[in-house]
């Protein structure tokens, strides 16, 4: 779980270029006949600090609750689904705040497509793959045995992929990717522990 919210860490980055250069957040598009029609004028960099900040708290919310979880809840029963619930929460809040920023924050009177047509051209197939993987996950917490911890798996991969379609998710859902594997060890080792009982 820490290691995954390192990375996170270390690949935000690309998450200020999602929401300026391709959601067009705070960003409107000259009229025509203008000067500059056909072109986006977006606030400067300090316009995107409270955003940023936005983006970091969730990530370190989302970081600290789930290295707890994982080292101090000891029953897995208990431990899976908080760490799966928590992966989906911190899916839905950055693709929600995404939207929502598009739907709201993007002057697109001017512009060929809405704010929300943007959003769903820049992170519409990144969001299907993590719902995906996202329900994928949920499934995992169905079945014991081996299922289990393959969908766990599957569900960590489909979250990645998701990240390497919109890298501008990542800082929050490469979290996600590692409360999902978390989750995963802890199916396995119920499965290893069953299975040296018997």
């Amino acid at each position: 779980m820490l290691v995954s919210g390192i990375i996170a860490f270390i690949l935000a980055s690309p998450a200020l270029d999602l929401v300026r250069e391709q959601l067009h957040h705070n960003c409107g598009m000259q009229p025509p006949g203008s000067e500059g029609a056909g072109t986006w004028i977006c606030s400067d960099g300090i316009g995107y600090l409270g955003f940023a900040g936005i983006l970091a708290i969730g990530w370190l919310a989302v970081v600290l609750s789930g290295c707890l979880i994982a080292l101090l809840v000891r029953p897995s029963r208990q431990a899976r689904p908080a760490l799966v619930i928590l992966a989906a929460l911190s899916t839905a809040w950055v693709l929600g705040l995404t939207w929502h920023g598009s739907a709201t924050q993007v002057q697109d009177q001017y512009a060929p497509m809405t704010g929300t047509e943007y959003w769903l051209e820049a992170v519409g197939p990144a969001a299907l793959v993590s719902v995906l993987g996202i329900a994928t996950g949920l499934l995992s917490l169905l079945p014991v045995g081996p299922l289990s911890w393959v969908l766990g798996i599957l569900a960590a991969v489909l979250l990645t992929v998701a990240t390497v379609l919109q890298p501008g998710l990542s800082l929050n859902i490469i979290p996600a990717v590692g409360l999902l594997a978390a989750a995963t060890v802890r199916a396995i080792g119920v499965a290893t522990r069953e299975g040296s009982s018997t």
